[in-house]
């Protein structure tokens, strides 16, 4: 089938089958999943996002999921793309600039 390419995989069995009780659509679930975590680390490393960033967070990771496992480059770079702008919607949060005081209290 199509988008179920994955090269050498740890569900199939030495003569190349599938192994009992693998299901595609739950290692699908599992890699958008990891991803998730990975651009939730990346993007909010203390926490702090809003529900609309964890959806776009989501929602990006399943774009980014079906680009890598797409075969149709098209379709790929459009996946991709998606997710980049998905991504730039997201608004980090940033430390606040210290002081002019604060900083000649440090340079002193």
């Amino acid at each position: 089938m199509r988008g179920e390419f994955q090269g050498v995989s740890q569900e199939r069995d030495k003569l190349g089958r599938y192994k009992p009780g693998y299901n595609p659509r739950i290692a699908k679930q599992i890699r958008i999943a990891a991803k998730v975590e990975e651009l939730r680390h990346e993007y909010f490393p203390c926490g702090g996002e809003t529900v609309m960033d964890g959806n776009r967070l989501r929602l990006a990771a399943k774009h980014y999921v079906d680009a890598e496992t797409c075969t149709d480059p098209v379709v790929s770079q459009r996946a991709t793309r998606c997710a980049e702008y998905l991504l730039s919607k997201i608004k980090r949060k940033e430390e606040p600039l210290p002081l002019l005081d604060e900083l000649l209290e440090a340079a002193k």
